[in-house]
């Protein structure tokens, strides 16, 4: 069996001005309903991938990544497979956009809580989602996710303590991650 994680193509507002707080805020709103930007697209395409039973997180930079690489729609969305929330905190300086991502990172991972989901039950999400790929791929034999790049990075974490090998990764857009398991 095999899981093919890929990562969406560059989002039209992956853009990094230097904003305030509340900025922020709207930049991510704004990067959570993008599309993929006209200019990025694949280096290279798998024809292998093509024809394997696809899904998507529910955001349309993912499904539109799907658009573009198997030129058809994905055979599930589901919103199970989304980005980890982005967090943001109301801190009284201005950032570029990107630098505010790592810092809220960092600060949600060492437990900070907002109005988004904590990042242990952002974990939990991962992990049940891996549970989920493990499912269809005993189904379907091969399975292809147009994720995110938090989000597959911890469905690989756990699929890999769950038995998987890793073969590639690659947490870039367009990157691909491919992971293997003996059929039992």
């Amino acid at each position: 069996m095999e899981i093919i994680l890929i990562r969406h193509g560059k989002p039209t507002s992956a853009n990094n001005p230097i904003v305030n707080a509340s900025e922020y805020t709207k930049w991510i709103r704004r990067y959570n309903f993008s599309d993929v930007a006209d200019n990025s697209r694949p280096e290279s395409i798998n024809a292998n991938y093509t024809s394997l039973y696809t899904i998507s997180s529910d955001l349309k930079r993912a499904i539109h990544s799907a658009n573009i690489y198997v030129s058809r729609n994905p055979e599930e969305i589901n919103r199970l497979y989304r980005e980890m929330d982005i967090p943001r905190y109301k801190l009284p300086f201005q950032l570029t956009a990107w630098h505010w991502v790592y810092l809220c990172r960092v600060l949600w991972m060492f437990g900070f809580r907002g109005p988004f989901e904590p990042f242990k039950q952002a974990k939990q999400r991962a992990n049940i989602a891996a549970i989920q790929l493990i499912e269809t791929a005993k189904s379907q034999d091969r399975v292809v996710l147009f994720g995110h790049g938090f989000m597959n990075r911890y469905i690989r974490k756990s699929l890999i303590q769950k038995g998987w090998t890793l073969t590639s990764k690659s947490n870039d857009y367009w990157g691909i991650t491919h992971l293997k398991i003996e059929s039992k």
